[in-house]
């Protein structure tokens, strides 16, 4: 692996501070999100890492003491919820035959939606897991995790994605009526979390999957999701949460200008997928929040190192030129079964590449 010591400045705790204060930096952090990578990394099964927030801390840990040129730390979770939490089952990703669990949709009528139970936030789905990895992470001094989910993403889980989206054209009271039920719990998740720990304490990584322009419209966007998603941030703006990302997974270009009305924290991270351009997307979040993207996930997969140096060379040279500042990430999670010698062609592009000038 590229020795960076020769060349770097800071810690990699030094240039993630230094970039959300708005300080010098010696070069572009690298924020892998590599949740399913770090469970490979460290030998275990995904589905054991998913079980076990322990077993996933560890992992995370090994992860940041095998790679210190990284701007990463232990993290759990997954995006397809809604379910369970619900009532309804999950399938864990056991043999690693899934990047992370998913789950299995409940059988409720549009006609019943009000007949949903509202889950208790300390006991529900995966709420326990994730209450007991962020009871590890506050011992070790890093952040605990908020709900980050959209109402939209969880909904969608729990009747199913291809339902939910003829819902939003043949049942929109239906859905309306399962996105103030699901950002109600949501929101008693998060007080829950706020109260345990202190907003202080806390950070969210809010995925934006559902709301993708690929799926629904912008018009859709902003009656169906804005005001849910607005809500649940002005919970977090108000206690005072100060670290929060959007990771905006797909193509969100005609959603953007909403995000304007929703109030979120000075300096908030927005992480974009392949889809979207990294200087057009800059323009439109401004200098006051930090553009974070966009390495293509099929490209670190399944391409040749040669191949993965020219796509980190074109993040690098789009999004240093955003004013607020610019973390490189992927396009999503890490793929977890992404070749050593990929990551190695990342450290070498951004060695060559990355460093101010």
């Amino acid at each position: 692996m590229i020795d960076f010591s020769t060349k770097d400045t800071l810690t990699a705790k030094e240039r993630l501070a230094a970039l959300i204060d708005e300080e010098p930096m010696d070069r572009v952090p690298f924020n892998p999100c590599a949740i399913g990578f770090s469970a490979k990394l460290y030998g275990i099964d995904r589905g054991e890492f998913y079980r076990n927030p322990e077993k996933a801390f560890a992992a995370g840990m090994h992860l940041m003491k095998t790679y210190p040129w990284m701007n990463c730390r232990p993290s759990y979770g997954w995006a397809d919820r809604g379910a369970w939490e619900f009532g309804g089952r999950v399938v864990w990703p056991d043999g690693n035959r899934f990047i992370a669990p998913g789950s299995i949709p409940l059988r409720v009528l549009p006609q019943k939606i009000g007949d949903l139970p509202d889950p208790d936030p300390e006991k529900a789905g995966m709420n326990p897991l994730v209450d007991h990895f962020n009871t590890l992470c506050r011992k070790q001094g890093f952040l605990a995790s908020l709900p980050g989910g959209t109402p939209t993403t969880l909904s969608a889980g729990i009747v199913g994605r291809p339902d939910f989206l003829k819902w939003l054209v043949r049942y929109p009271d239906a859905v309306h009526m399962l996105q103030k039920k699901v950002t109600r719990f949501i929101i008693r998740t998060a007080e829950t979390t706020l109260k345990k720990f202190g907003a202080q304490n806390c950070s969210v990584f809010c995925g934006v999957p559902m709301e993708s322009n690929q799926l629904i419209s912008a018009q859709m966007f902003e009656e169906f999701a804005k005001p849910y998603i607005r809500e649940i941030f002005s919970l977090y703006r108000s206690s005072g949460v100060k670290n929060m990302v959007v990771h905006l997974c797909g193509d969100h270009i005609a959603n953007l200008k909403h995000w304007k009305d929703i109030d979120l924290a000075p300096r908030t991270v927005f992480s974009i997928g392949h889809e979207m351009d990294l200087e057009k997307t800059g323009m439109v979040i401004g200098a006051a929040h930090i553009l974070a993207g966009n390495i293509n996930n099929e490209t670190l997969h399944r391409a040749s190192p040669g191949a993965v140096r020219q796509e980190v060379g074109r993040c690098l040279s789009a999004g240093m030129k955003h004013p607020g500042g610019f973390m490189l990430m992927p396009s999503c999670e890490f793929p977890p079964d992404t070749p050593l010698e990929n990551l190695e062609a990342v450290a070498c592009a951004l060695f060559e590449e990355g460093y101010m000038r």
